[in-house]
């Protein structure tokens, strides 16, 4: 008897339902590169066709062109197939092999599994076969398992090759900004002096500011854009100049390159954590002893490999961590980052009250209370603590005066002259960028206005460009002071012998005072408990000396300073007819202050009022029975 259909596995059932020919490339290089593979991927319609399928029911899911398929939860066309084979709609699933459907075992095994329950057939270029058929069921097991391992044998063979190849430090790398690859294939530094200029500034001033915010703010302000090395695209390998950034700042200063050294193997992946919205593996870091190679002096370094190992030393201790103090900032706590509990040992928080509050603020040890759910350690008022460590800072340092205030004049000056010679720089590059638009436009067929036209905007815009550079340089000039007269630099001398005014100025911000602290100070332990009334302050120095003092706490609860008693009677004199704020602009008028010395506001008015028991009823009736009496 003759069959109904093309091949003996496909029944009238299977027909009655749809065929879907599933497509999928791993990645977009290979969808945009292999041409070939996607047009047999999409000639399986007329096979679909060839075995008895009309062309309205064939159904094409491609939405997994340029996904991996070492899993499925990335892949919203492999879970769209999956559904309709489930609701039983599917008669055959036509794939260029088993790997287009799967490269993990668990994929293929559960996509298996759901075509026998539901009869579903698979079939590629050349066979069909049927999930409950034994033999075609081994079969299809077979071609899931090698797909997979498939997969680890490519990768594994093309790592070891690119390994190989690194290990002689031949593979080729991207280079950043400031490089640039010969004819011959030797990597020399850019021979723009602009480029090499600007990244030797960015290392100048991570060298003096010690913080990579730092440097991007002065980098700001001074109006100056960093070299960016375009990668893909038409202008692949051409430098554009854009505003500076952290992010970009921290890439190159964490970038061994400028140090001259050959890297491979910073980063690794694992296949088995993907991301589930790409499919992507998600990459981790390698400590610096883990690279797989690292080879020194083959490029033409910006900084030596010392001055690179102390840069990545900073950056890691400019982060908050439990092992370091942090960058400086610009709090009130003088002691942030290296005040530890002299009780339990550790780190204590910094507790700091609203912006326009007076108060100062706290070192609080709660590191039980957080993680152990115990009672709190400490908390210490930072002024007293503070007070005493200035003094013996103070006290330690009077030798070194005035070095430091000679080092830092000379400093100042000579980043001053760096700074114009950063300017002088991108002003030649602003008028080389209007002469060569020039040269186009000139160079150009009149009689074709298309291009003529384009030409001029572009002249113009870059006239524009050298014109915005000028008004930023002369603003850059006026915005900075002249060199210093020999008068200046004998009042400065005079000055630095009196360090403690330096200190105390009000030019001089907090953050400079605690970077100048931590360079002879290591952690300062603070008890608060210990002894009644008193705060025991041991500062531990550099040197692995140790300085201890003993502060007066603070007084409180009854012996605490007092609200001066006529503010409190104003207060109440007030209260009945006016609001809060009111009643605290109209205290600070007439001249009064608070038990702190500071100023009256509103939520401090209302924490006397609730202090005492006041409400406003109970004023406005003591007042109104005082006037019947």
């Amino acid at each position: 008897m003759k069959p109904s259909t093309p091949h003996p596995k496909i029944r009238p059932e299977h027909l009655r339902r749809q065929a879907v020919v599933y497509i999928r490339q791993s990645s977009v290089h290979q969808v945009r590169d292999n041409r070939e593979s996607t047009a047999r991927q999409y000639a399986l319609l007329e096979r679909a066709q060839a075995l008895g399928w009309p062309a309205k029911s064939v159904q094409t899911i491609d939405e997994d062109q340029g996904r991996s398929g070492a899993g499925a939860a990335h892949r919203q066309g492999f879970k769209k197939l999956l559904a309709e084979i489930g609701a039983g709609q599917v008669g055959v699933v036509l794939a260029l092999e088993a790997s287009r459907l799967a490269r993990s075992s668990a994929d293929w095994h559960r996509l298996v599994e759901i075509c026998v329950v539901t009869q579903t057939l698979l079939a590629d270029e050349t066979a069909v076969y049927d999930p409950r058929d034994p033999n075609d069921r081994l079969l299809l097991g077979v071609k899931g398992t090698i797909s997979e391992a498939e997969m680890f044998t490519l990768q594994s063979r093309l790592q070891a090759g690119r390994r190989n190849k690194a290990l002689r430090g031949e593979l080729a790398r991207s280079l950043p900004a400031g490089y640039v690859r010969t004819e011959a294939g030797a990597t020399v530094k850019d021979p723009d002096r602009q480029v090499q200029a600007r990244i030797d500034y960015v290392f100048r001033l991570f060298r003096q500011l010690k913080v990579a915010r730092q440097v991007v703010q002065q980098l700001v302000r001074e109006k100056l854009k960093l070299p960016v090395t375009i990668s893909g695209g038409p202008r692949h390998g051409q430098v554009r100049w854009r505003q500076a950034d952290t992010r970009y700042v921290l890439r190159l200063l964490h970038n061994p390159t400028y140090a001259g050294a050959y890297v491979y193997g910073q980063t690794t992946r694992d296949p088995f954590t993907r991301s589930p919205q790409t499919g992507r593996t998600r990459v981790r870091k390698r400590p610096r002893a883990e690279w797989a190679v690292c080879i020194r002096d083959v490029y033409p370094a910006y900084i030596t490999w010392e001055e690179y190992l102390r840069n990545q030393e900073l950056l890691r201790a400019n982060g908050y961590r439990p092992t370091s103090p942090g960058a400086p900032r610009q709090g009130r706590a003088l002691l942030q980052g290296i005040v530890c509990c002299g009780r339990c040992g550790a780190r204590m928080r910094v507790l700091h009250f609203s912006r326009t509050d007076k108060r100062p603020p706290w070192y609080c040890c709660d590191e039980a209370y957080r993680h152990q759910g115990q009672a709190a350690c400490q908390y210490v008022s930072a002024r007293e603590v503070d007070e005493a460590v200035t003094r013996l800072f103070l006290s330690a340092v009077s030798p070194a005066k005035i070095d430091i205030a000679l080092q830092a004049l000379e400093g100042l000056e000579a980043d001053r002259e760096e700074a114009r010679r950063q300017w002088a720089l991108q002003r030649q590059r602003a008028d080389y960028e209007v002469e060569l638009a020039q040269r186009r436009y000139e160079a150009a067929d009149p009689s074709n206005r298309l291009v003529a036209a384009e030409l001029e905007t572009r002249w113009e815009a870059a006239l524009r460009e050298r014109e915005q550079c000028q008004r930023d340089q002369e603003e850059f000039e006026r915005s900075h002071v002249t060199p210093l007269a020999a008068v200046d630099r004998e009042r400065i001398k005079a000055l630095a012998t009196d360090l403690e005014g330096v200190w105390h100025a009000a030019t001089t911000s907090m953050a400079e005072r605690k970077a100048l602290l931590q360079f002879l100070v290591r952690r300062v332990h603070v008890d608060g408990k210990a002894e009644a009334g008193m705060i025991r302050v041991d500062v531990e120095w550099h040197t692995g000396a140790h300085s201890v003092v003993t502060v007066a706490r603070p007084p409180a609860g009854t012996w605490a300073v007092q609200t001066p008693q006529a503010a409190v009677e104003r207060l109440r004199e007030l209260l009945g007819a006016h609001d809060y704020g009111t009643i605290a602009a109209k205290l600070n008028e007439e001249g009064f202050q608070t038990a702190k010395g500071c100023a009256y506001n509103a939520a401090i008015v209302g924490a006397l009022v609730r202090a005492r028991g006041w409400g406003r009823k109970q004023v406005e009736q003591g007042t109104r029975a005082e006037g019947k009496s």
